[in-house]
């Protein structure tokens, strides 16, 4: 004869309601797996670090993200993957997503990646030298001395591009431009195939230190006109579809990016020592100075209406913007997961 202890009475109940509960829940509440997303990055470049660094800090798997990072040769390479269902997400600028709006394709932006212009102007030494301009003369006269040189950009529709350009243009001189992946630009202009580049720190740096290049135009430190400077240099892309379909997963990689910016500004040694993680390769003098320049840029991930329209007035300049994209709503490219 077996007696139970009120106090077991009342344990084998809860134990057998918790049980209950625990047989009714739909299946994917138990074991709900991370869902595994493919990201098509426009280059390798230390500007869309941030999502890098996310992926370091755990902040995709805290989100139940898997990610797959792929590096395209570009924007526009990066949009054709998330096109063409090879990827669910992309990091390109902003110009790239409007560029397929106007044609029609339903890219949209989540997140601002890269606030302001992440690129640099880059002017071989020789080059520089025969200019007789000083580097560190008025910006002016450092984008006059461009008359006549081939300068090699990503690609035609990209935020590096918009800068030079738009003050060639404005200033009346005649600048040739080269459409080529960032990391093959080095070798160009130490053959002579092209006279300046348009980059970012890791892919520059290495040049000015080897005493092949000059940094004639800082972009990041807001040497170039304001009204030539785009809002953003990248932002996370994806397709309507996908928006729609799988609101938890955007919501999820947008709110990875947010705690990534926060632990910028809390704790930057230890982002920094996160991000190292993530690029293995880099000296650590070209990492402290790519962090140094590039950091800050990732703290806000704010992408608005006023940043879209603004992007569409400079590609409007440059004569890329279509019928259908002068009539685009600014704020139907973004959307709030």
């Amino acid at each position: 004869m077996y007696v139970l202890s009120i106090s077991k009475c009342r344990a084998l109940g809860l134990l057998a309601a918790a049980s209950l509960a625990i047989a009714t829940q739909p299946a994917f509440a138990q074991s709900k797996s991370p869902a595994d997303v493919t990201i098509a990055l426009s280059s390798a470049s230390f500007s869309i670090g941030s999502l890098r660094l996310a992926d370091q800090a755990g902040f995709y798997a805290e989100n139940n993200i898997k990610p797959n990072f792929v590096v395209m040769d570009s924007g526009n390479a990066a949009a054709a993957a998330l096109l063409s269902n090879s990827a669910q997400f992309a990091a390109s600028g902003v110009s790239t997503a409007l560029a397929a709006r106007g044609r029609g394709q339903p890219i949209v932006c989540a997140a601002n990646i890269y606030k302001g212009l992440s690129a640099s102007l880059i002017l071989a030494k020789a080059v520089a030298d025969k200019t007789g301009v000083s580097p560190t003369a008025p910006v002016e006269q450092r984008l006059r001395a461009l008359e006549g040189l081939t300068i090699a950009v990503p690609s035609a529709t990209s935020s590096f591009t918009v800068p030079v350009k738009q003050s060639a243009e404005k200033m009346g001189i005649n600048v040739k431009f080269a459409y080529m992946a960032q990391p093959a630009m080095a070798a160009a202009l130490e053959t002579g195939a092209i006279q300046g580049m348009m980059a970012g720190p890791t892919n520059f740096v290495p040049v000015i230190m080897k005493g092949g290049g000059v940094l004639w135009i800082d972009g990041p430190s807001g040497q170039f006109p304001k009204d030539v400077v785009p809002a953003s240099s990248s932002c996370l892309q994806t397709t309507e579809s996908y928006a729609k379909a799988n609101p938890e997963v955007v919501k999820g990689m947008v709110q990875a990016l947010q705690q990534t910016a926060d632990l910028i500004k809390k704790d930057p040694d230890k982002a920094k020592s996160l991000i190292a993680k993530a690029f293995p390769k880099m000296q650590p003098d070209l990492l402290n100075e790519a962090f140094k320049v590039e950091a800050v840029a990732w703290t806000d991930i704010s992408l608005t209406a006023e940043d879209v329209k603004h992007e569409i007035a400079l590609l409007k300049a440059m004569g890329s913007a279509t019928p259908a994209l002068e009539k685009l709503d600014p704020a139907s490219i973004l959307i709030k997961p």
